[in-house]
């Protein structure tokens, strides 16, 4: 009997197919309560003895294949907690994260200021995560994340595009990427979302510089699966298939070099 985590498992699956990324796409699920954390899920603070970031747990999801259950005991990075609900930063605080920004993020406090109004916070509705590969997936996930090439996102904006018509309308700031855009914003937003990882990412999250992300909301998946498959039996696909069919060529000085240099190997015109 097929379940409904099967059916997610699948959908792994194809986007494995499909895509081809190079880490395991991601079932990301917002959880309540630690009923909701099973013994077997590991857990920074009590498995490796930290707290950490969380783009180190989504790293360690789509690498190791671990199914991660993570709480504000878990996790240091104090944007994250701030953008979770896990905190409430004093007056004093947000004055030091601005202060922390000019220079880095910011030309000034005027202009650092401006980015939290572009934030959709989490008000500590959520106790945590469960980070798991989708293709094994143990949770039906609130929404997935994929670490993937420039050209595979292009797949996925194209394979939504294709039922939903269109464009996809993101936003970018160079940081808080995966635990912000990839996971509340996608579901604050409703809509799938073009990630730029920022430096948290590649500093301690361990993404490549050559990589992006995408996420899609569970409600929004079906969607996007269907116009991904369609579009792949168009001709849409990945690997992107170059054009190949035609005859090379040199420019005269460097062909001639060519011909002399290789001692009759290079067929000359006629």
């Amino acid at each position: 009997m097929t379940t409904e985590l099967d059916r997610y498992r699948k959908v792994g699956e194809r986007i494995e197919a499909l895509i081809r990324p190079a880490t395991f796409p991601l079932a990301i699920k917002l959880i309540r309560s630690e009923a909701e954390i099973l013994p077997e899920y590991k857990r920074p603070s009590r498995d490796l003895n930290l707290q950490n970031f969380l783009c180190q747990n989504f790293k360690m999801a789509r690498t190791y294949g671990w199914t991660m259950a993570i709480t504000e005991a878990d996790i240091n990075c104090k944007l994250a907690r701030n953008v979770y609900g896990w905190d409430s930063p004093t007056e004093a605080e947000r004055e030091w994260g601005n202060a922390f920004s000019v220079g880095l993020y910011a030309n000034d406090s005027e202009t650092a200021a401006k980015f939290e109004k572009h934030l959709l916070n989490l008000n500590n509705e959520y106790l945590g995560m469960i980070i798991s590969p989708l293709t094994r997936t143990r949770v039906i996930p609130d929404t997935v994340l994929v670490y993937c090439l420039p050209a595979q996102a292009m797949r996925f904006v194209q394979g939504y595009l294709y039922m939903a018509g269109g464009v996809l309308e993101f936003s970018a700031a160079g940081r808080v990427g995966s635990c912000y855009e990839g996971v509340i914003k996608t579901l604050k937003k409703g809509q799938p979302q073009y990630i730029t990882l920022g430096n948290g990412d590649r500093v301690w999250g361990g993404a490549h510089d050559f990589e992006v992300a995408f996420s899609c909301p569970r409600e929004k998946l079906e969607l996007l699966m269907e116009g991904l498959e369609k579009s792949h039996a168009g001709g849409l696909r990945y690997p992107i298939p170059q054009y190949m069919n035609y005859a090379p060529g040199f420019q005269d000085a460097f062909e001639k070099a060519a011909i002399d240099r290789a001692g009759g190997t290079i067929e000359k015109k006629q």
